[in-house]
């Protein structure tokens, strides 16, 4: 069983991590003296504080805690991500959290403000990757409809690239686009 910190050092890393002092001004607050007073003396004594397994396990227990206070869960990202989907683009606002970017512009009509959005597909596209519908594990076909496409056209084994996709015989087909 490992000893526990002393009141200076439980200090010390409390003024580092929790306040964001620097290290001479983290071991000055805990309560450490020297005779000196020098800056350099206070922040080498926090270096050799910081290297102390007992003192780096607290700061890494210490910031592990903020980071988990101060992180998202994932109910709270997928709720934004839903948010961001069904609000309307009229209903965008500035100052909203919605809103990627603002512009103004001065037209013959006056003041006009553009207001740009979040991306919906790339919402979908992210809030699957969340959820664990990501299809990246299946054939390239299914990531790519226009792959699936191409190869219908091709023969199997007739040169590299998607040529060499697994797929049912096929012939070549031409095809020729009509102008409009």
């Amino acid at each position: 069983m490992s000893r526990q910190l002393s009141t200076k050092q439980k200090r010390f890393v409390d003024n580092f991590v929790l306040k964001q002092l620097s290290i001479a001004e983290s071991v000055r607050r805990a309560g450490y003296n020297f005779k000196s007073g020098r800056s350099e003396d206070y922040g080498s004594y926090g270096c050799k504080l910081l290297k102390q397994e007992r003192v780096s396990s607290y700061v890494r227990k210490l910031r592990e805690r903020a980071f988990e206070k101060e992180a998202l869960s994932l109910a709270e990202k997928r709720s934004w991500l839903a948010r961001a989907l069904r609000t309307p683009v009229g209903e965008l606002h500035e100052g909203s959290d919605l809103a990627q970017e603002v512009t103004v512009a001065e037209g013959k009509e006056g003041t006009v403000k553009r207001i740009k959005g979040v991306d919906k597909v790339r919402v979908i596209e992210v809030d699957n990757r969340m959820a664990g519908h990501d299809y990246r594990d299946r054939e390239p076909q299914a990531n790519n409809p226009f792959l699936f496409i191409v190869s219908l056209g091709k023969t199997p084994g007739a040169g590299d690239g998607i040529d060499a996709l697994p797929m049912a015989k096929a012939t070549v087909v031409d095809a020729e686009t009509l102008p409009a």
